[in-house]
């Protein structure tokens, strides 16, 4: 959805667009999943990723013109004028699941001699403070524009290469999500609990939460065996519906589930995690919805009350960060193509 997004935003000022379509290969082989069949419960694991991933199958044509690759010597980089890196996790350097990627600081043979800029990037759990591997700071110098999606990232590049960011709203925020009402939504009002696992307390409080206002309570993908309906295949858009239709949702350490929920002005209760907590901070802080952020084990039945439209307001995205953030987009390309 990120990709999608910030290819159709790119593309609504104007410019052909199209998404790299690109994974470094260690990166590519830490995504698969391979299971082997064991027992029952392997059987069960391996059949709830297939149905994950046939939702996604196919998902790439709108938005890529070049075929899948895990070799960055095979991209086609001069079929572009310019590049936005974004979004999400795109500088965390540390990780080595990832692949250690130059490609993503433009240090790849190809993409050194080209402009380019960053939209919403993020480092991840990385160190801002360094060391940095000398990729990081020679890439990340010859940047013409950087857009950072949380303070940590903004302080990556201070510290790696002296340049000043700007904080930008996730690409999910700058356009209408696309489709017509998914038909498989549920046919009545539903509560959305999606994300980690929901443990049998939390679960046991928003089935009976649920049950005191007339609504279904109602999952996917996630662990959750109170919940009165399950969705184990999704389209990203479908997933998105799921969010936009529901009356409030209970997120589990998904930094796009609380932004969808935002984006819909839909109540919600958010469990941290560490993966998502350097991320998360900034959003709750410029949306003031921090009190709707709980610790692991710590939501109570009584919290659940500002899930009730009459107890807190429901929450919205700033529109003057909407518009500093479509204007930093549009300056921002308009000056790399200006270099090119």
């Amino acid at each position: 959805m990120q990709a999608w997004h910030l290819v159709h935003a790119v593309r609504s000022l104007g410019y052909e667009a199209h998404a790299v379509n690109y994974l470094h290969a260690t990166h590519h082989e830490s995504n698969q999943i391979n299971i082997p069949l064991k027992n029952l419960s392997s059987l069960k694991a391996k059949i709830f990723w297939m149905l994950k991933k046939r939702g996604f199958r196919n998902i790439e044509n709108e938005i890529c013109r070049h075929s899948y690759t895990t070799d960055a010597s095979k991209v086609p980089w001069d079929d572009f004028d310019a590049f936005v890196v974004g979004s999400d996790i795109v500088w965390d350097y540390a990780q080595p699941a990832f692949g250690n990627d130059p490609a993503y600081f433009g240090e790849v043979p190809g993409l050194r001699d080209k402009p380019i800029i960053s939209y919403a990037a993020s480092c991840g759990p990385a160190n801002p403070e360094g060391p940095f591997p000398d990729y990081v700071k020679e890439g990340l110098g010859r940047f013409t524009s950087i857009g950072v999606r949380d303070d940590a990232t903004a302080r990556l590049v201070k510290n790696a290469a002296g340049l000043e960011s700007q904080l930008v709203v996730d690409p999910t925020w700058l356009g209408d999500d696309p489709g017509p009402t998914w038909g498989g939504l549920p046919t009545s009002k539903y509560l959305f609990a999606y994300g980690g696992r929901i443990d049998d307390q939390m679960g046991a409080d928003l089935k009976d939460y649920c049950q005191s206002r007339g609504l279904q309570l109602v999952s996917a993908l996630t662990s959750n065996r109170h919940a009165d309906k399950m969705y184990r295949s999704l389209t990203p858009f479908q997933w998105v519906q799921l969010f936009k239709h529901a009356e409030a949702t209970a997120i589990v350490g998904t930094l796009h589930g609380t932004l969808f929920t935002i984006k819909y002005g839909r109540p919600f209760v958010l469990v941290n995690t560490p993966a998502i907590s350097p991320k998360i901070a900034q959003v709750l802080e410029r949306t003031s919805q921090q009190f709707r952020l709980f610790e692991p084990g710590t939501i109570t039945r009584k919290d659940l009350s500002i899930l009730d439209r009459s107890e807190a307001e429901p929450p919205q995205i700033p529109e003057s960060w909407l518009d500093d953030s479509r204007k930093f987009l549009g300056d921002s390309i308009s000056k790399a193509l200006d270099r090119s």
